[in-house]
C-alpha cells in the first residue's frame, strides 16, 4: 500500500486463529498436569510372557520394576493392570511413598516404562511392608512420555491408580489411593480408564 510516498507492507495471517482457554477458568481440571512426565529408568527389568489372551493377541506380561535395591522390608507385589489398549505404546508406572508429589511421576520413588503387550498385564512391584504407598499408571500411546490431555486438560490416554481410586474434578488424593501390604487382592488390581 502506498501512502504519502512511503510503501507500506499490509500482512494478513496465514491461518485461522486459534483461541486457547485460559487455565484459571478450570483450575480444578488442571489438576491431571501433574501426571505430565513419566521419562523412566530403572535397574532391572524382565518381561516374561505368562498366558496367551483367547482373543489371540492378549497376552499377560510379569514385569519386575525396582530402581533401587530391594531391602529387608521390602514386599514382593503383583498388580494387575487392565483396560489397555491392546499393543500400543508403552505402560508407565509410578510408586509413591507418601503424599508430597503425587501422582507427579517426577517425584514418584520408583517408575518404570514398559512395552504394552495384550490388552492386560500384570506388574510386580518390590513395596515396603507396613507403609502406606500408591501407584500412578497410564499408557503412553502416543510416546511423548507423558499423560496427554485435551484442551480442557482431561486425559485422552488411559490412565488408573491402586486400589482403583478416582477422584471428582481430578486426580484421587493419596490416601484414597494408598495401600498397606500386605494388601488385600482387590486392592492389587487397576482398571485404566
Amino acid at each position: 500500500m502506498v501512502q504519502g510516498g512511503i510503501v507500506r507492507s499490509v500482512s494478513q495471517p496465514s491461518g485461522p486463529v486459534r483461541l486457547v482457554p485460559l487455565a484459571g477458568i478450570l483450575a480444578p481440571l488442571l489438576l491431571w498436569s501433574v501426571l505430565s512426565t513419566a521419562e523412566t529408568a530403572s535397574s532391572a527389568v524382565t518381561a516374561v510372557p505368562l498366558v496367551e489372551g483367547v482373543a489371540g493377541r492378549a497376552e499377560v506380561v510379569t514385569v519386575s520394576a525396582v530402581r533401587n535395591e530391594p531391602t529387608k522390608s521390602d514386599s514382593a507385589v503383583v498388580f494387575e493392570i487392565s483396560g489397555l489398549r491392546a499393543d500400543a505404546g508403552h505402560l508407565c508406572v509410578a510408586v509413591f511413598g507418601g503424599a508430597a508429589g503425587f501422582p507427579n511421576t517426577d517425584r514418584a520413588e520408583q517408575t518404570q516404562r514398559l512395552e504394552v503387550r495384550g490388552d492386560r498385564m500384570t506388574v510386580e512391584l518390590r513395596l515396603r511392608a507396613g507403609e502406606p504407598q500408591a501407584v500412578a499408571v497410564f499408557q503412553d500411546i502416543d510416546g511423548n512420555g507423558r499423560l496427554s490431555k485435551n484442551l480442557l486438560g482431561i486425559p485422552v490416554e488411559p490412565y488408573g491408580f491402586s486400589r482403583n481410586a478416582r477422584g471428582a474434578l481430578g486426580p484421587p488424593k493419596f490416601d484414597s489411593a494408598s495401600i498397606v501390604v500386605p494388601a488385600e487382592p482387590d486392592e492389587l488390581s487397576i482398571r485404566l480408564k
